[in-house]
């Protein structure tokens, strides 16, 4: 069975798929029921973004310099005060 999932998928896929438990027996993983659910981790595993569709932008140089924001600690009471 382990070689049937093998030359299905690849052998470097194989040993990081997780699915969060342990199952006694490969055949879990052969039957129809967990194949749709391997196959959509085996397309993310493989997934590559075609940059070529997207623009890219050039934000530039930092200019300015940095705000100093200070956290006021606020409690609910003080939230009904005001």
């Amino acid at each position: 069975m382990l070689n049937d999932l093998c030359s299905r998928y690849s052998q470097e896929f194989m040993s990081i798929v997780s699915f969060g438990k342990k199952f006694d027996s490969l055949a879990y993983l052969v039957s129809d029921k967990l194949k749709e659910t391997l196959d959509e981790k085996f397309r993310a595993f493989n997934f590559k973004v075609d940059l070529s569709k997207y623009k890219t932008y050039d934000i530039g140089d930092k200019v300015g310099p940095d705000g100093d924001v200070s956290r006021i600690k606020r409690t609910r009471k003080d939230f009904l005060n005001e």
